[in-house]
């Protein structure tokens, strides 16, 4: 009789582990309750390893996203997912990042993140039409929020860079310089402050906040003598500068 129950719990567990490392990952997104702006289709493979052709978010799209589920983390109850998306050949961005979730944190790592900067512009309140040159690199060697209850940013390091900045505004090609912003945690939110180190006399911090999902920034416009001649008859569009030649930007 010991032997018989032997040997059906061993014949349990393997089924048991058969099924959970051949569970295919379309069942486990299909039984997860996504936001309605997020779309996702043409996934395949197993919550080991698993591919989605594509994710769609408020007409913004992600292609060719790979991912790879720790077996070890899920000893911890701390499931660790490595991630890599996009292609230099195809539309949308690229990157990859590291991302362990617990109970009451997720934790992003070695995030690197590539987009072009003129999909970013389209998304902006510009005072004129403008098309954004170049690419923005966003990094984060740590990015720490807490999801107990409504999410609040706890720890970030990280950083954003405008690579090859131009615009092209008023039918002129405007080379920016460089455009830096570090990104770290303030009073629960995701701040991005722009390093004031450029031609544009640029001065900017952006807050996000992650429990209302709403983003705000204010800063200002100071040009300087390495300010772009061609934008400076677009000044008139931003307002009218303060006593220090200072321009109010905000949204």
């Amino acid at each position: 009789m010991k032997k018989w129950f032997a040997y059906t719990a061993v014949f349990f567990s393997s089924y048991v582990v058969f099924l959970v490392a051949s569970m295919p990952l379309a069942l486990v997104i299909n039984n997860i309750e996504l936001p309605r702006f997020v779309e996702i289709g043409g996934v395949s493979g197993s919550i080991w390893q698993g591919e989605i052709a594509q994710v769609t978010a408020n007409n913004n799209q992600i292609q060719q996203i790979k991912t790879q589920l720790s077996f070890w983390s899920l000893l911890t109850l701390s499931p660790q997912v490595s991630a890599s998306f996009g292609n230099p050949v195809s539309a949308g961005p690229e990157g990859k990042f590291n991302m362990t979730v617990s109970s009451k944190e997720l934790l992003l790592q070695d995030v690197e993140l590539y987009v072009s900067a003129n999909d970013i512009a389209k998304q902006l309140p510009l005072p004129i039409p403008v098309t954004a040159q170049g690419n923005v690199e966003l990094t984060f060697s740590e990015l720490s929020l807490n999801i107990a209850g409504k999410p609040t940013c706890q720890q970030a390091k990280g950083q954003v860079t405008w690579l090859r900045s131009g615009v092209i505004a008023l039918d002129n090609t405007i080379k920016l310089g460089s455009i830096k912003a570090d990104l770290y945690c303030e009073k629960d939110d995701l701040l991005a402050k722009i390093s004031p180190e450029n031609n544009l006399g640029l001065s900017f911090v952006a807050r996000l906040s992650l429990a209302s999902q709403k983003a705000t920034g204010q800063g200002f416009l100071k040009p300087g003598a390495k300010f772009p001649a061609e934008l400076r008859s677009a000044l008139s569009f931003i307002g009218r500068a303060d006593q220090q030649g200072r321009y109010l930007l905000r949204f």
